[in-house]
């Protein structure tokens, strides 16, 4: 049996090849992604309280820096949070892409809580939006779980994230928000 060489296979190969290669140039790259964190924010965050009506919404105004550490594999987010009454807080974030997760990681570290949170967040690269889902145990041993979800301007000049948490003894879907910011780069 004989094969013939003919142009229009050659061409197919090669417009085949050239999409391979295409689609190995789009190859996801996280750095860039984790790199929109880096610099000087300022912004403004309000914490609800669904579960108990008497309790008013809580104001906190936000002063961040973000650095690239560890041969820029990591960014570290150092922040203060203060309310209107001049109390503050202080918050270290640490956040990577793991590799063998294939996801973002966030570590947060409190200096008003001995606690630690620590959950992967998927990113969706055409909303530009970081999701995240974590449990933990709620004040008189209930369980519970919160979700995250952290918006990336296409400017990269802002970053909103909201939080919202269900415990285990609320309705079927009841997922109220619990927390909301938004933080705007300085210029």
């Amino acid at each position: 049996m004989e094969i013939k060489i003919t142009k229009t296979l050659i061409l197919l190969i090669f417009a085949c090849c050239s999409a391979f290669a295409q689609q190995e140039s789009k190859k996801f790259e996280p750095l860039p992604i984790l790199h929109a964190f880096v610099g000087e924010w300022t912004g403004e965050a309000t914490a609800y309280y669904p579960r108990d009506t008497s309790k008013e919404s809580r104001f906190e105004s936000i002063r961040a820096v973000g650095k690239k550490m560890l041969k820029e594999t990591y960014v570290e987010i150092q922040s203060t949070w203060t309310q209107a009454d001049g109390t503050s807080r202080e918050l270290l974030e640490l956040v990577n892409y793991h590799v063998r997760k294939d996801s973002f990681q966030v570590l947060y570290l409190y200096d008003n809580w001995p606690g630690r949170v620590d959950y992967p967040l998927s990113y969706n690269e055409e909303t530009r939006t970081f999701n995240g889902y974590d449990t933990f145990i709620a004040r008189g041993g209930i369980p519970a779980e919160e979700k995250v979800e952290w918006i990336l301007s296409e400017d990269g000049l802002e970053i909103r994230g909201t939080e919202y948490n269900r415990l285990s003894t609320d309705p079927d879907g009841y997922w109220p928000k619990t927390f909301e910011y938004v933080l705007r780069r300085k210029e």
